[in-house]
């Protein structure tokens, strides 16, 4: 059966899969396909994550599916957690004393996480691909 695989970055593609394919088995050939580590991979179908060990039949995937794929952070990438932060505050110290800068920027990260956590993975995608059709469009221009 031939299922799709839409990676929020923007990629898709179509795969044949047998419903008694293990997840695992399905992240591998995703990854010999698309160049993306395993271990790096997270499926989701209709809102929920997919097990390593178990089928695709299990989650009820068949013909035409589309499963959603999420690309989880390198945990060895060695990218500072706190990035956010920290170009926050350089930024705000410009502006303001140093205690000034620390209370609007907690207040900046309170109302961004609320902010985040309240997108569905639909909106995540849009503004995913919005910003890399930005950027291509900047790369051609150029």
């Amino acid at each position: 059966m031939k299922i799709h695989i839409k990676v929020l970055q923007g990629q898709e593609c179509s795969m044949d899969v047998s419903p008694e394919m293990k997840v695992l088995e399905l992240k591998e050939q995703v990854s010999n396909r698309l160049k993306i580590p395993v271990n790096q991979q997270k499926f989701l179908v209709s809102g929920k994550t997919l097990a390593d060990e178990k089928c695709l039949d299990d989650y009820g995937v068949k013909e035409g599916t589309k499963l959603i794929l999420a690309i989880k952070k390198n945990e060895d990438s060695g990218a500072d957690p706190n990035i956010l932060r920290s170009a926050g505050y350089a930024f705000l110290t410009r502006f303001y004393t140093e205690p000034e800068a620390r209370k609007v920027l907690e207040e900046f990260i309170k109302n961004f996480h609320g902010s985040v956590s309240s997108l569905s993975l639909d909106d995540l995608e849009r503004i995913a691909a919005m910003h890399l059709n930005e950027a291509s469009r900047k790369e051609t221009a150029h």
